[in-house]
Order: structure tokens, then C-alpha cells, then sequence
């Protein structure tokens, strides 16, 4: 009864669980309803769809190109859809009563998820929302928002993990990336880890927005403003500093400041202060806003009326320049932005002097009349490097391009025309599938091959580390956001997850274009080619991949899955559950691809019932071994004395904190001991406790042994607790996870694989590469590295561990000698073979 219970709650929760989701949370609603605005509505072929800075405003590059299209009878027809929160804007208002055809919607509203899915034509200076998915039949333009000075991405000094990911993901799905000069194009696509792998166009032919500069008259802009005409403008633009959702109020100091560039430079001149949006929003607040160019004043308009510019990091000087106007460089906190940021272009380059105080800001205010003179060599060749487009033409370039179709010889592509191979890595955790990956990922061919990895933007210590590794060639992407679906499309993701597709029923019934639409919303435009589930455990990836529309799809096997499958921790499945998935989505890879000769021979026979053709689909690819890493870090040694006994420092565990450093290390093997050591997880199928017993069975016979245990794992307590219970405390060492163990497998005399399976035993291969002899269990994925003389293969059960441990005391173990280059090429030209198309 308790069960019959138990099976109706959890069909219960099935059912009402999307609905509930759907129902309570908002950001849930909004998915959906965008989701089912892409699946049932057409494309509107005459629409566009304008955001400036995610809604915040109606101006910038959008503005110019939305005035310039308007303004031509050829695109009378055409419908223009703005994005704009605030529904007092100014502008928002002006447009109603002088503009035909025109539309306003704000962020995750019904219109405008609607116009998102089915506008022809999307343009933002920014980015669209996590939840955005460009359709084949759109075009999306992207201006971005000016030439960067501070780093942008992955270029950032300090920067948070995954912090670039949405605006990555928005490029990606760029068909016109629009660009000012080469140097922000470049700067752009490399800092956001895509210029070789993306699709879209770059479109070199300045900004439109900068037309709007040059187009404007100055004396209207002044009477706009209310200023005399007499009168020289100085506009103060300083960058926003801060974190969204924890902003500061900086009103005080930026009056102060405004106040005494007035008082030094007198009547004669009107200083104007143009805050940042969130900024201006405490002039709001405090009732001070008529003492701020108003918010939805554009700023390029609002150029064509400066004659100086005070500025600190903003890239509004860029745009100033073609008017030949002064600037001066405001940076009062330079060193800690340099530290925490980071600057693309060096200050002693730049335009104008730079001030660092108050005091040298005055002083250069004074003499404002002589600065550009001073700086002239410096201004003429940042407008020759930055400033060659800015015509006044960019906007009908731009139209030309996109909406007349014409051709261009400002058109770039960035596109490498390698073949592009997608890896998700198994979530980069200290494992050896991550050791695997990393290891492929240093020899692979660069030359003919672009390698992207993909994983979800969730940061974790292992993940952070051992990215930070990676071939500085490999392509990072990450996944922000949630899975977009239908509430359909959510009963049937569901119950894949739940059961895998082992019924016709199911699989008659998978949203094949649910996944597909995910994999697009991650990759935008991108070209994979080959789509690699390297990791091979994560059932949400599996399906994901499976279902890519890409030329060839392969998935890894590091194991005997079937052992995997049954395999308990605590007496509980450790993979059953998503291995029942993933053994079910087998059928829908291309290759199927075991670590060793051995494993796969042995998952041909446990996984026949899900994998039609074996003999085609199941293959073999060894891992790729780093040799040099191991001979490099192999000869790291350090050794300190404390109470008369050596201990090994291991420099990867080293931690400094300020003035702090914080030592680890390890009893130093002494040579008149016989040392053992054992790498691996501490997990049941690597057969530790069995090695404990084996190991107390010799050391009680020979008491100048030694065993050295690397690795953590859920088995650390009991693991622990046997060694007590067998008094092994004194000889036995556990010490936990090594970035570098190779230091320490070459201090000691033997290296032991005690497991019950493996898929390679890849550490195996990396004792042999020191030159240690090694033991290893005659079972899955070591037979095929030790036979042939290369190893002592013994019986996986505690006599026979024991057994193999005193014949290395007694006679040591005679090996062959491991050529670990011939074996990587070996292992490479399988890769090739099996995986890759350019084979």
C-alpha cells in the first residue's frame, strides 16, 4: 500500500509540477511564452525590433539607424518596434505623435517576446536576454556600443567566471556584427573567445550613431539644453562604476566636481554632466536631475555642441575626435581600475593629458586652449587607427548592406575554415576524464582543427583550476539561462528524463526541435561539425547532443558502463539513473567510443541491447597521454626538515594571501623503505580497501613498507577507518588530491592500480612514462596497457594483490620500456579516424 502511495505521489508531482512552475515563477512564464510565440507564429518580414541598452533608452546606434530608415520612402511599409521601459521617455513620446508605423514594448513583455520571435529584422547595441534564440529566417545586427580602452571578457583581469557568457552567446548569433574600426571588431570577438569560430559578417563601416554626431547642428543642441549660444560647452562623461544591483550614490563628488571645472573656467563657459543611467537615477532621486544632460538626451547628438570633453574610461572620446574637439582624461581611481580591469591602450597614447587628482584636473582646465596643440600627433593617429569610417555615411552603408542588399568591400569574415569539433567535458572536475580532455586538448592538430568546449556556467573550485588549464587554442562556451520549453514540451523532456527513449513510444514522441532549439540558443550560427559528449555520464547533455543537428555525433565510454551502472556508494546507485537515460540515447550517435581496446570489447557485449550495428557504431580511442607535463613536473622537488624527518613540499597546493603562505606537503619516501603508491579516486571500483588488506598482509612481513595513497573521493572516512583498524597508521598515508602527484610517484618504488575496473587506467600509463615499475589487476581497460610485458597483471582479489606485492620486494618486476610518443601518435590517428570528419 505504502508503495502503490509512493508511485501515485510521483505521478502526481509529474503532472502538476510544469504547471506549477509555470503558474509561480515568472521568469518560467516568460520562457514559455516566448517559446510558443517561436513554434506558432510566423515571421513578420517587414518588422524591426530596436534595443539600446537593454531597453534603458531610445538612442545610440539603434536610434540613428531607426531615423535613417524612417526617414526613406522605400521603407514606408515597415514596421518599427522600440524597446523602451521607462514609458515616460521623452522620446518615446515624440515618436508617437511624428513617426508612423511605430511600436513601443519593454523587456519580457508579451509584445515583446512576440516581436523577439517573429521580427525579420533585430538590432541591439548590447545583448537580448538569456531566453533569446535567433531563427534561421531572422537577421539579428549587432552594433555593440563603442571602441573599447578597457578590456572586455575573458581579457579582464579580475574577472567572474562565466561573466562574458550572455554577450558571447549574442554574438554568436550575429549574422552583421557592426564595427566602428578593425581594432574593436578584433577586440570584441577574441576577448569573447569566437573570432575564429564566428559565423556572421563583420560589417567595417563605422558607426551610424556617429553620423547623428555630424549631422547635428550645434546651436540647436544648445538651444535644446537651454544654453546661450555665446557660450563654449565642456561636457563631464565619466564612466559608471559599480555592480548591477548594488549601485552607489556618487551625486555628491560629481557636483563637486562639475562645480569647480565651472568655477575655474567662469561664465564664459557651460560645464554639463552626463551621468550613466544608473547614476542619473540618484539625480532622480534627490531631486537634482536639471543639473544632468536629461537622460534620454542622446549622447552623440549631444556631441555635436562640445568643444571640451573631460572623460575618464568611457569610449564617447572616440566620437569626439572626428569633430577635432579637446579632451581631457579624468582617472582619479587609474590604478585600481588598471589592477581590477585593465586597459587595451597604454595613457601615455592617448588623445589629451591625463589627470589623476583634482587638483591636476583644474590645473589642465586652465590651460585648455594649448592642450591640443600639445597632443596633436597623438590625436591624428588615434583618428587614422579609429576614426576612418566616420564619414557621415555609416548609416546608409549599413541600410545599403543589410536592407538593399548590396555588396561591400567593408564586409569581413573571421571564420576559420577548420573543421570545428564541440566537446562537453563532463563538467571539469578533478577526475580522470578531465586529466583525458586536457591531455587531447595539448596534442591535438591546431592547424586543422578548431576545438570548442561547451558546459554550463555554473562555477565550481575543480572547474575554475582545471578550465584555467586548458590549451590556450581551445574555445570556451557557456550555457546562461535555463532550457526554453513549452508546457508540452515539458511533459515529454520529462518523462525522457525519467525513463531514456527504450519504448517506441517514447521516441516516437522526443521534441527533437525542443533540443535542437537549446543547442542553437548556446551555439547561435556557430558551424560544429562533429559534437563530442566527451564526458558521457550527464544525461541532459547526452540528450542535447544527440539530437544536434551536426554531421557526426559521438560519445565517449570511460568505463565498463555496465559495471558503472551497477555500481553502489554507500548503498546507493552512484550512476543508474542517468545511466538508464543515456544508455538509451546510444542509438542516435554516430560513434560510440570506448578508451581502450579492452573496455570496448567488453561494452560490445553489456551494451549490445542498445546499440544497433556494434561492430560499426562501437570503436575504441585510446587516451592521449602528456608526457612532457609528467617529465617536467616529475623533477619538482622540494624538501623541508621539521623534528629531524624530510617532508616533499607539492608547489601546486601552495596558496598565498597577502603576506601568508600556506605549505603542504608530504613525509618524503625514504629510500630504505620500500614505497608503494596507489593514484585514484577513493571510490569503490578502485579497489583501495582491497589494497589496504593486501598491503597489511606484506607489511607484516616487511615492516619497511610503505603505501602513499593520492586522491580523494566518498570513500576517505572508511578508507580511513580500515587503516586504523588494521594499524596501518604509521605506514599508510592518504594524501588527498595532487595537482602534481608525478613528484611524488617518482620518490617512490612501485606504482599499484588496484581497481575492479577500469576503462583505461590512464595513471597506469603515467607511472610508466616516470620509468616506475607497476602492479595493476587483470581486469577491463588494464589488461590492454599491461599485456605485452609492460606490467605485473595480477588477479583482482586480496591473495593475489599480496602476492604481487612481495614478488616486487623479492625479485622487483622486469617491464618493457614504454614508448609514450609512439603510443600518442597512435592514439591521435584513432582520434582522427574515428571521431574527427577530416580524417
Amino acid at each position: 500500500m505504502a508503495t502503490k502511495r509512493k508511485v501515485l505521489k510521483r505521478r502526481l508531482k509529474f503532472l502538476t509540477s510544469p504547471i506549477v512552475e509555470y503558474v509561480k515563477k515568472d521568469r518560467s512564464r516568460v520562457r514559455t511564452s516566448y517559446t510558443d510565440f517561436l513554434n506558432r507564429l510566423d515571421i513578420e518580414e517587414n518588422t524591426i525590433l530596436y534595443e539600446a541598452y537593454h531597453g534603458k533608452s531610445i538612442t545610440g546606434n539603434a536610434y540613428a539607424i531607426f531615423k535613417k530608415i524612417s526617414e526613406d520612402a522605400e521603407f514606408n511599409h515597415f514596421k518599427h518596434v522600440w524597446v523602451i521601459n521607462d514609458t515616460e521617455n521623452k522620446i518615446m513620446t515624440t515618436l508617437k505623435n511624428t513617426s508612423k508605423n511605430v511600436e513601443f514594448v519593454s523587456v519580457d513583455s508579451k509584445g515583446y517576446l512576440k516581436y523577439l520571435a517573429t521580427a525579420k529584422y533585430l538590432i541591439n547595441d548590447t545583448s537580448f536576454p538569456y531566453y533569446f534564440v535567433k531563427r534561421k529566417e531572422q537577421i539579428y545586427i549587432n552594433t555593440w556600443h563603442g571602441t573599447p580602452l578597457k578590456t572586455l571578457g575573458i581579457d579582464i583581469k579580475q574577472r567572474s567566471f562565466a561573466g562574458h557568457k550572455n554577450i558571447q552567446r549574442n554574438l554568436l548569433h550575429t549574422d552583421y556584427l557592426v564595427s566602428p574600426n578593425e581594432f574593436t571588431y578584433k577586440k570584441l570577438l577574441k576577448s569573447h573567445d569566437i573570432y575564429e569560430i564566428f559565423s556572421g559578417v563583420v560589417a567595417d563601416i563605422g558607426y551610424p550613431r556617429v553620423d547623428l554626431t555630424l549631422e547635428q547642428d550645434s546651436m540647436q543642441v544648445k538651444e535644446s539644453l537651454g544654453i546661450e549660444k555665446h557660450k563654449k560647452v565642456v561636457l563631464y562623461a565619466p564612466t559608471w562604476r559599480g555592480t548591477v544591483g548594488k549601485e552607489e550614490d556618487t551625486t555628491v563628488s560629481l557636483l563637486d566636481e562639475v562645480k569647480m571645472v565651472q568655477d575655474t573656467l567662469g561664465e564664459s563657459y557651460h560645464v554639463l554632466l552626463k551621468s550613466h543611467y544608473f547614476t542619473y537615477q540618484y539625480f532622480v532621486k534627490n531631486g537634482l536631475e536639471n543639473l544632468c544632460v536629461p537622460d534620454d538626451f542622446d549622447s552623440n547628438m549631444l556631441l555635436a555642441a562640445v568643444d571640451i570633453l573631460i572623460t575618464d574610461y568611457s569610449s564617447i572620446f572616440f566620437e569626439l575626435l572626428p569633430l577635432q574637439k579637446s579632451v581631457i582624461f579624468y582617472m582619479h581611481d587609474f590604478d585600481q581600475y588598471d589592477s581590477e580591469r585593465g586597459f587595451y591602450i597604454p595613457t601615455d597614447e592617448l588623445p589629451g593629458p591625463v589627470a589623476y587628482t583634482r587638483q591636476e584636473l583644474l590645473s589642465l582646465v586652465k590651460q585648455h586652449e594649448n592642450l591640443k596643440e600639445k597632443y596633436q600627433n597623438n590625436y591624428n593617429a588615434f583618428t587614422d587607427k579609429y576614426c576612418y569610417n566616420d564619414d557621415g555615411q555609416a548609416t546608409q552603408r549599413l541600410i545599403d548592406i543589410v536592407f538593399k542588399g548590396k555588396s561591400s568591400d567593408k564586409l569581413i569574415r573571421t571564420e576559420s575554415p577548420k573543421e570545428k569539433l564541440l566537446f562537453y567535458g563532463g563538467g571539469f572536475y578533478n577526475n580522470g576524464i578531465t586529466v583525458s580532455l586536457t591531455n587531447l586538448f595539448d596534442y591535438i592538430d591546431y592547424d586543422k582543427y578548431e576545438v570548442i568546449l561547451i558546459d554550463n556556467d555554473n562555477a565550481h573550485r575543480d572547474k575554475w583550476r582545471n578550465m584555467e588549464k586548458l590549451n590556450k587554442n581551445v574555445h570556451i562556451l557557456f550555457r546562461p539561462g535555463a532550457f526554453n520549453r513549452t508546457i508540452k514540451e515539458t511533459y515529454w523532456h520529462e518523462l525522457v528524463m525519467r525513463r531514456g527513449a527504450h519504448t517506441e513510444f517514447v521516441r516516437k514522441n522526443i521534441q527533437v526541435s525542443a533540443y535542437q532549439r537549446e543547442f542553437k540558443r548556446v551555439i547561435g550560427n556557430t558551424n560544429i561539425d562533429v559534437a563530442i559528449d566527451f564526458g558521457g555520464y550527464n544525461k541532459f547533455w547526452t540528450l542535447i547532443f544527440a539530437f544536434a543537428d551536426v554531421k557526426k555525433k559521438c560519445i565517449f565510454l570511460h568505463n565498463d558502463m555496465m559495471e558503472e551502472y551497477n555500481k553502489k556508494i554507500d548503498g546507493k546507485y552512484k550512476h543508474k539513473h542517468n545511466l538508464k537515460v543515456i544508455f538509451s540515447l546510444y542509438q542516435y550517435f554516430d560513434k560510440i567510443v570506448s578508451v581502450a581496446k579492452s573496455t570496448n570489447d567488453q561494452n560490445k557485449v553489456s551494451l549490445k541491447d542498445y546499440v544497433k550495428d556494434v561492430e560499426k557504431k562501437m570503436v575504441y580511442v585510446d587516451n592521449v597521454i602528456h608526457s612532457d607535463r609528467i617529465n617536467q613536473q616529475k623533477n619538482e622537488k622540494e624538501i623541508i626538515e621539521r623534528n629531524g624527518l624530510e617532508y616533499l613540499i607539492l608547489k601546486d597546493n601552495q596558496e598565498t594571501n597577502n603576506e601568508l603562505l600556506d605549505i603542504y606537503g608530504v613525509l618524503k619516501p625514504d629510500h630504505k623503505n620500500v614505497n608503494f603508491i596507489n593514484v585514484g579516486r577513493l571510490s569503490p571500483e578502485k579497489g583501495q580497501k582491497e589494497l589496504l588488506h593486501a598491503f597489511a598482509k606484506v607489511n607484516k612481513k616487511y615492516a619497511n613498507t610503505r603505501l602513499y595513497i593520492v586522491g580523494e573521493g566518498p570513500l576517505r572516512k572508511d578508507l580511513m577507518l580500515l587503516i586504523k583498524e588494521l594499524q596501518l597508521e604509521h605506514v599508510v598515508i592518504l594524501t588527498g588530491q595532487l595537482s602534481n602527484p608525478f613528484v611524488l610517484l617518482n620518490n617512490c618504488d612501485c606504482f599499484v592500480l588496484s581497481s575492479q575496473y577500469e576503462g583505461q587506467g590512464l595513471v597506469l600509463m603515467e607511472a610508466m612514462v616516470v620509468g616506475k615499475p607497476v602492479i595493476g589487476t587483470d581486469v577491463t581497460g588494464v589488461r590492454s596497457v599491461l599485456e605485452g610485458g609492460y606490467g605485473k597483471l595480477v588477479k583482482y582479489d586480496i591473495d593475489n594483490i599480496a602476492f604481487g606485492l612481495e614478488e616486487f620486494i623479492l625479485e622487483g618486476i622486469e617491464s618493457r620500456r614504454f614508448d609514450y610518443d609512439l603510443y600518442n601518435n597512435q592514439a591521435l590517428e584513432l582520434f582522427y579516424k574515428e571521431v574527427t570528419l577530416n580524417s
